[in-house]
């Protein structure tokens, strides 16, 4: 009977000290998720159909500011113009709501909330964007998933000496 008490108490021990570990690992810290900055659109580059290639930058910038507000412009020839803005707000850490006031790429979102599934990955550095598009402008449907991929913008730690202004 000794020989059972003890085995049980042994076996209980061993279970709280397992689950004490376990739900330690789930109250680690984490970073809140900020998407606060300029994002440059990216696109993968390859010269063969059979692998994705190179990630390269595009002339378009996605700025989100801490007051809520989100601006999509892109660089042109001619000079940049905005192509869409509104208020976005972060639902969870992998959903953001766009309310889009005006986009003329997409004006079929205008006065709609667009929702943004994302995923920060290379230390929040790369987010991974997808959104639902129902219909086109002419409320066709569509009924298919944008897939976006963003850099954020850093500044370097000094002026860069090949800047072209």
């Amino acid at each position: 009977m000794i020989m059972k008490t003890r085995c049980f108490f042994l076996w209980a021990a061993m279970l709280l000290m397992a689950v004490g570990s376990v739900m330690a690992q789930d109250i680690e810290e984490k970073k809140p998720v900020s998407l606060n900055g300029v994002w440059q659109m990216c696109f993968y580059s390859s010269s063969s159909p059979d692998i994705p290639g190179e990630l390269k930058t595009s002339n378009s910038l996605k700025i989100l500011s801490d007051d809520g507000r989100f601006t999509n412009v892109v660089m042109m020839p001619s000079g940049a113009i905005v192509i869409g803005y509104g208020t976005y707000d972060l639902k969870s850490s992998n959903v953001f709501n766009e309310y889009v006031t005006r986009n003329i790429h997409l004006p079929q979102l205008n006065g709609q909330v667009n929702e943004m599934h994302f995923d920060l990955r290379e230390n929040g550095d790369l987010m991974y964007v997808k959104y639902y598009v129902e219909k086109d402008i002419d409320g066709n449907a569509i009924e298919s998933w944008a897939h976006e991929i963003w850099k954020r913008v850093e500044m370097p730690t000094k002026y860069p000496d090949n800047i072209v202004r």
